[in-house]
């Protein structure tokens, strides 16, 4: 019973529909230390990589892709007015309740681990990537069709309904009638890839200018400017686990390779003149690391800290 009233408190929280709900929740912890622990163990679980999940308790769940079908996992029946519980490989709760304010709509909030690539249908009928690391919140409703970005990258598919798809993140804003494209967003910067379809990007602030994009355009967005770019190649299997390099400069490759391993390359000076070609594995750091030591005549040893440092050999 507390699990599931600390899940109800989160994902009120990480809706942003209640600005008092962070002293609401401070006054229901306070209430009682086990509520303050449940909430802790609650949240800990989906920030390792979890989605939370909220709608009426009557309605079917939606239909999954034959792909989505070996994650799916049996239902546990808690309470007629609480809650349906599903524990979901790699990680993920997803929980229904019904009495939620969000009657109409779903909200979900998605994310992944380190390494973990994931796809999840929305109700409408889309499909989002997660890519590794990310955070996701999404909205689904009869009107409202929004997601917003607050960290990594995820690929759209976007199914064509009477309301747009609207996606933000810090730097930009975009929104799409159907199509599919990539959103990554970065401390510095978000940029946008579209795949399939069309999408139109707007800068983040004040500023009205805006870039409607066709399959193949892209455009990056920081501090509210807007730029048009092309970028094919790049990453372009990455939601099936494969980096793919077409003459990419080493930190580049290294630092988009480092995404998906909590052991990371290191680069030694000097490296900014090689290039890489070629498809590796997300997540084989060692592989990608042995690879690249042996094509530049690199020297490769782990630090103190277990990390891959590849350094240029000294001529004797």
């Amino acid at each position: 019973m507390l699990r599931r009233e600390a899940a109800n408190w989160l994902a009120r929280l990480h809706s942003g529909r209640d600005p008092q709900i962070e002293a609401k929740i401070r006054h229901w912890q306070d209430a009682d230390p086990r509520n303050a622990a449940a909430f802790e163990r609650v949240r800990r679980s989906y920030e390792q990589a979890g989605l939370l999940r909220h709608s009426p308790a009557a309605s079917p769940l939606p239909r999954s892709s034959p792909d989505d079908a070996p994650r799916r996992a049996p239902a546990y029946a808690l309470a007629a007015a609480a809650a349906l519980v599903f524990l979901i490989p790699a990680g993920l709760l997803l929980l229904r309740s019904s009495g939620s304010p969000f009657a109409a709509t779903d909200v979900l909030m998605l994310a992944t681990s380190v390494g973990e690539i994931r796809q999840v249908t929305l109700g409408d009928g889309s499909k989002v990537t997660l890519d590794t690391n990310t955070r996701l919140n999404v909205e689904i409703g009869p009107s409202r069709r929004r997601a917003r970005l607050t960290q990594g990258r995820a690929r759209f598919r976007v199914a064509p309904a009477s309301a747009p798809f609207i996606i933000e993140t810090k730097a930009a804003t975009v929104s799409s009638d159907g199509g599919a494209m990539d959103v990554d967003r970065s401390e510095e910067q978000s940029v946008v890839n579209v795949l399939a379809g069309s999408a139109e990007v707007r800068g983040a602030g004040r500023s009205s200018f805006k870039l409607r994009l066709g399959p193949g355009d892209g455009a990056s967005a920081a501090a509210g400017k807007l730029t048009p770019r092309r970028e094919p190649g790049l990453a372009a299997d990455w939601t099936r686990g494969m980096l793919q390099f077409d003459g990419t400069p080493l930190p580049v490759a290294v630092a988009e390779a480092n995404r998906y391993s909590e052991r990371k390359i290191v680069l030694g000076n000097g490296l900014d003149q090689f290039r890489v070609t070629g498809a590796f594995r997300t997540g084989d750091a060692v592989g990608l690391a042995k690879a690249l030591a042996a094509a530049f005549h690199l020297t490769l040893k782990p630090d103190s800290a277990g990390d891959l440092v590849l350094s240029a050999r000294h001529r004797e």
